[in-house]
């Protein structure tokens, strides 16, 4: 209920404001897949040079879709064959199995991790960013169910497969910016290799297929102008960014006070991953830790990307032994994506405090278990599976 209290009012503007698949002249239904969509047809079409050069890919947009809003192609050439894939199909029908396949998988992906005490698996898709995310359009559950099965592969002992997954989440590289990090401090030196073998072979594919210019230009074409929304003040993007530098933009700080707000979040959250690293927490935490992490970290950032942290706050609004202090922050960080948002428009951005909120009780509760003796298997509120620790796993049992 609370994960739809403002989408709801989102979905019923966007029909009242419908025009054939158009909504209020700016977008399309699906939103961001019309990118996905549009760059398909680019690619079906030999035409990747036009992908990443903002005039000439929304021309080629507005051929599809007729007079529409900016747009921009914001993802690597890794993507092209899925994109291509899809646009064989009608527009509709490709959004129905785009929505319906990244659904299925982050569903499969989340249930280990889903609190069985909050309800069944399938109210993964249902959480506030999890709707914004179907509202939106985006990659979210694909690269979110891929982050939560990466890790599922290290906790079972399989750092090769776990590293297969990180490294397929270049997709959307920079919702992976903490994962080497995060495996350094670990040790996990396999998931390491293995990922870098895949973003490796990943990127040696695509430039033999698509040529090294669509990789070129996505850096030094569409990354200008993506850079340029960090800055997003007055604009719709603003509202729905995690950034604390986009935060300060929007109520009028300067460029040095927006950057230096940016790197206390950043330092804040680099902090977090390290010391919960050092004091080897449980697993389970550190992964879903370090992906709320990221959303400070990044200075471009956005509230539909937040599949994972939500259910990070979850398992602590779930926990047995947890304050009431960090119950209201997870709370608040679970229903950040929708609710920042709606304070954002109101000139109050507050969308990255809420997040910084629910990593400190995120940081309070994965210590307060790393206190606990636990042993693999252990359950300790016989409703949410706590997960074996780094030392006791059998593959590093040498280590513990």
């Amino acid at each position: 209920m609370l994960g739809g209290a403002f989408i709801v009012w989102f979905m019923l503007r966007d029909l009242l404001l419908t025009r054939g698949i158009t909504i209020d002249g700016l977008v399309v239904w699906g939103r961001d897949f019309a990118n996905v969509w549009t760059g398909g047809h680019l690619v079906r079409d030999h035409l990747v040079t036009k992908l990443y050069d903002v005039a000439a890919y929304q021309a080629y947009q507005r051929q599809l879709f007729g007079p529409i809003g900016r747009h921009s192609y914001s993802y690597p050439p890794v993507t092209f064959p899925i994109a291509a894939g899809l646009s064989y199909l009608p527009y509709l029908l490709a959004l129905a199995v785009w929505q319906a396949s990244g659904i299925a998988f982050f569903i499969w992906a989340a249930k280990p991790w889903w609190p069985s005490r909050v309800g069944p698996a399938w109210l993964a898709v249902l959480t506030p960013a999890a709707l914004l995310n179907i509202w939106a359009g985006h990659y979210g559950f694909f690269f979110g169910g891929l982050f939560l099965l990466g890790w599922r592969q290290i906790e079972f002992g399989r750092p090769i497969l776990g590293g297969i997954c990180f490294g397929l989440m270049l997709i959307k590289p920079q919702m992976a910016v903490l994962v080497p990090l995060s495996l350094a401090l670990r040790r996990d030196w396999t998931a390491i290799g293995s990922g870098a073998v895949t973003v490796v072979v990943l990127v040696a594919g695509t430039t033999l297929a698509y040529g090294v210019q669509p990789w070129h230009d996505l850096l030094f074409a569409t990354g200008p102008f993506l850079a340029q929304l960090i800055n997003a003040r007055g604009s719709f993007f603003g509202l729905m960014s995690t950034s604390a530098a986009t935060a300060a933009f929007s109520v009028g700080a300067p460029f040095w006070l927006a950057m230096t707000i940016q790197a206390a979040f950043s330092a804040f959250a680099l902090y977090v991953v390290v010391a919960s690293a050092l004091r080897k927490v449980p697993l389970r935490e550190y992964a879903l830790l370090t992906s709320t992490a990221t959303f400070l970290v990044l200075p471009y950032g956005f509230n539909y990307d937040m599949t994972v942290p939500v259910i990070g706050a979850l398992y602590v609004m779930s926990a047995t032994e947890r304050s009431s202090m960090d119950w209201r922050l997870a709370f608040y960080g679970f229903i950040a994506p929708q609710l920042g948002m709606v304070l954002a428009a109101t000139g109050v951005p507050l969308m990255p405090v809420m997040i910084a909120g629910l990593l400190y009780a995120q940081f309070r509760s994965a210590n307060g278990g790393a206190s606990q003796a636990r042993g693999p298997g252990s359950n300790d509120d016989n409703s949410i599976p706590v997960y074996p620790r780094w030392s006791s796993l059998p593959f590093n049992r040498q280590q513990a």
